[in-house]
């Protein structure tokens, strides 16, 4: 009896471990620690990548495919970043990687068998559609990491996209550029050269508030597609500001005032602009408050990623009883999640939208 007893007991632990081993790393404190991945939330992973109507493509104004899938699995299990670079001919991605441009390249297995002769030793994971993700024998941290994920990946495919894609199509020809992202289109260029930005960061603005929606209206009153709060409306003079035009003229204007404001100072055009993005959301003198703050912790107040390390902390009384917060606690997930989205999304804009 005992010995049976024993037996069930060993295998009801042999199936916990089993099932546990199932589970997806889904944060850095789920790894072993002795096994904790070496990237940070400030790496960014360079990615070379060809369009591709099923693993890279638009689907109504959002970023989709196989591919994409897996790259955000990749860097949501090991808290870091990530940047695609279009590269359209597999040799040219293969020199990007040589010159030390990109650190991981992506192609066929075909191609890979193709262009790995006669190249620099190369460490080439295949994942579950056949394509090979490709990086530097020399990059052993990363060939560690990419080669646990990809066992990972392999013994739990059915936790994973299917590598025939989704039910979605692609926005036109995914193999090039696509040019319309909304009816609005025609609209928010002309409204983003008044403010000589890139009309592809304006549509991602405005995707991020409303999914280019003129009718929503928020809980806290902010009406149409780029979420204009009637007061703000008012200030500009604008009164139907539910209107598409007077919504995007409306909020375009807020953002050409926020550009001139001392309060942003300071900074380079890279993150001054997401500065920009975050006064937006939480407002000229709260981002004032959390660049005197983030100096205050021995921070670059120029930098947004700096600020942005530093803003968790104004939710602490510790911290925002301090001096450089009058306005008190400041969570700022809101905004941070903000500024990380619509600067995402504008970075796929920038490869599957043309200018």
């Amino acid at each position: 009896m005992r010995s049976a007893l024993r037996r069930l007991r060993w295998l009801a632990a042999l199936l916990l471990a089993g099932a546990l081993a199932m589970t997806p790393p889904r944060t850095r404190a789920e790894w072993p620690a002795d096994e904790m991945p070496q990237l940070s939330a400030g790496d960014t992973l360079r990615y070379a990548i060809g369009l591709n109507p099923r693993d890279y493509f638009l689907f109504r104004a959002e970023p989709a495919g196989y591919q994409l899938e897996m790259i955000r699995h990749f860097a949501g299990i090991h808290g870091c970043r990530y940047r695609l670079g279009i590269v359209p001919e597999c040799g040219e991605r293969w020199q990007q990687l040589a010159d030390g441009n990109a650190d991981i390249i992506i192609c066929s297995r075909a191609d890979y068998l193709t262009q790995a002769h006669g190249r620099d030793p190369a460490v080439a994971v295949a994942l579950p559609d056949s394509s090979m993700w490709v990086i530097d024998a020399r990059n052993r941290a990363l060939a560690s990491l990419l080669n646990r994920w990809a066992a990972y990946i392999h013994s739990n495919r059915h936790r994973m996209p299917a590598p025939s894609g989704d039910s979605r199509q692609a926005s036109g020809n995914a193999a090039v550029p696509c040019r319309t992202l909304s009816p609005y289109d025609g609209l928010i260029r002309e409204y983003a050269r008044q403010i000589h930005w890139d009309w592809r960061l304006l549509a991602a603005l405005i995707c991020q508030e409303s999914r280019f929606r003129p009718d929503i209206v928020s809980p806290r009153g902010a009406c149409g597609l780029m979420q204009v709060m009637p007061a703000t409306a008012a200030g500009f003079d604008i009164v139907d500001f539910t209107e598409p035009e007077d919504n995007i003229r409306a909020g375009v204007r807020l953002l050409a005032f926020l550009h001139g404001d001392p309060a942003l100072a300071g900074a380079d055009e890279y993150n001054h602009l997401q500065f920009v993005l975050a006064a937006y959301n939480a407002g000229i003198n709260r981002i004032g408050e959390c660049r005197a703050f983030a100096q205050s912790q021995q921070k670059d107040p120029t930098r947004w990623d700096e600020v942005a390390g530093a803003i968790p902390l104004m939710r602490h009384a510790l911290h925002y009883a301090g001096e450089h917060i009058p306005s008190g606690r400041f969570n700022g997930a809101e905004t941070l999640h903000f500024v990380r989205n619509v600067w995402e999304r504008y970075e796929h804009y920038r490869n599957l939208v043309a200018e």
